[in-house]
């Protein structure tokens, strides 16, 4: 089973994309990183912008070449690349690791939004 919204999330925050509220995207908020917006569902996105294409999506600042990196990747695949990013990143063993923008990663790859958004 390919990965859930929230998995989707805490991926995006783990590869660095940060959070933005907008009242009018998904869930409130979208996810950016370099200019680019991170895409939970291609599918979704297509039907709800009226676009066929990827081209199209590119065109709109969505970034489709990371959708198509991690498209296919479960939540244990996302829970197994967080324990690793855990493990190289971390200085403290056992303690959470600053990630970004309020977001702690901890040992066991869940994700603590300390600045409470």
């Amino acid at each position: 089973m390919k990965m859930n919204y929230a998995k989707s999330v805490e991926l995006a925050l783990a590869l660095g994309y940060q959070e933005i509220l907008d009242e009018n995207a998904y869930q409130g908020k979208y996810y950016i990183k370099d200019r680019k917006k991170w895409i939970h569902s291609i599918e979704a996105l297509k039907a709800k912008l009226g676009v066929i294409s990827n081209d199209e999506l590119i065109a709109l600042d969505y970034d489709v070449e990371n959708y198509h990196r991690y498209k296919n990747h479960t939540n244990r695949m996302v829970d197994n690349f967080l324990i690793q990013l855990y493990s190289a990143i971390t200085h403290s063993e056992g303690e959470a690791t600053y990630l970004s923008d309020g977001f702690w990663l901890h040992p066991d790859g869940t994700l603590e939004d300390r600045d409470n958004r």
